[in-house]
């Protein structure tokens, strides 16, 4: 219940998973968000790299199961899951054929992890129109899969960058994610679709956190949890952009954040996506750096389990 940890880049090593772990352990992991790698381009042609979404089902999922097994001896648990995106391309018929290829791949691994739930990013078209019809579509055929495997499939709030300007993106209202989310589960005939909330996303938008989580209600199903400025896409720990630092007025405020989750009775993970946070810090400091940012996850907990005043 409220678990506490971070997505898997910068700290996680394939090749070691057990130090990689024994080390999460000490450092307070409770959980951790797997991300599964990006495809790579041979621009300009935009031919699709060889990478290990090459490969068959079980040699795909062989370094994740000696994770798990690294993981379960450590007493870590895997929240969710993170795809490769961009899922679709318009005109690209290769690519999108290729990446339902290699979310099957994902989708089985994490099945066979234990991994309950994968986040899928939506895509954002020209029009809402086309972007509905395109995204139903996508989710459609993932449908069967997900239900064979139970790994629940999550959209998440998006934005898009326009001549340097930051746009809302597919999902980025919270009436819009309850739409995606309750037309796919109608459609599915059961609730395999459920939502990963990016507050740092929101906040680019200046959305109102709480309202966002108060209308997903029991449909939030994880969590992506950074910091920013109103401006970039930072990816920092909480509480590293603060209102109050040269009247930063569109800093994140982690009240409303605090106060939406204790008001639906949230009780998933709580995950931080702060990979720049190992970014930007030295190797000596990774360890400290790292355990920080559990014991926020673990500040907030307490905040949302704390009693009524």
């Amino acid at each position: 219940m409220l678990e506490v940890g971070t997505q898997t880049a910068g700290w996680l090593s394939f090749a070691d998973p057990d130090g990689s772990l024994e080390r999460a352990k000490r450092l307070g992991f409770e959980t951790m968000d797997l991300g599964f790698p990006q495809l790579s381009y041979d621009a300009p042609n935009q031919t699709i790299l060889p990478s290990r979404y090459d490969l068959t089902v079980e040699e795909f999922m062989q370094p994740y199961v000696r994770m798990k097994q690294a993981a379960d001896k450590n007493g870590i648990g895997i929240a969710h899951a993170h795809a490769p995106f961009p899922i679709w391309r318009k005109g690209e018929e290769a690519h999108n054929a290729f990446m339902m290829t290699a979310l099957e791949k994902v989708m089985r691994t994490c099945a066979a992890v234990g991994c309950p739930a994968v986040v899928v990013h939506p895509v954002t078209r020209s029009t809402k129109e086309k972007e509905w019809e395109t995204n139903m579509q996508l989710y459609r055929q993932l449908m069967p899969l997900a239900k064979e495997t139970g790994v629940k499939i999550c959209l998440e709030n998006l934005f898009t960058v326009n001549t340097g300007r930051v746009l809302e993106g597919v999902c980025a209202d919270a009436e819009e994610a309850v739409r995606y989310i309750d037309a796919l589960n109608a459609e599915a005939g059961c609730d395999c679709f459920g939502f990963c909330f990016d507050v740092g996303h929101a906040n680019l938008l200046h959305k109102n956190i709480r309202h966002y989580l108060e209308t997903l209600g029991h449909r939030l199903t994880c969590l992506h949890i950074h910091d920013n400025d109103g401006q970039n896409d930072l990816h920092m720990a909480p509480y590293t952009q603060t209102r109050y630092y040269k009247k930063c007025t569109c800093a994140l405020d982690w009240e409303l954040f605090i106060a939406g989750l204790r008001s639906i009775g949230y009780r998933g993970s709580m995950c931080f996506e702060t990979f720049r946070v190992t970014d930007l810090t030295p190797k000596p400091l990774w360890d400290s750096a790292l355990a920080h940012i559990i014991n926020i996850g673990k500040y907030f907990r307490d905040r949302i389990l704390a009693p009524e005043e």
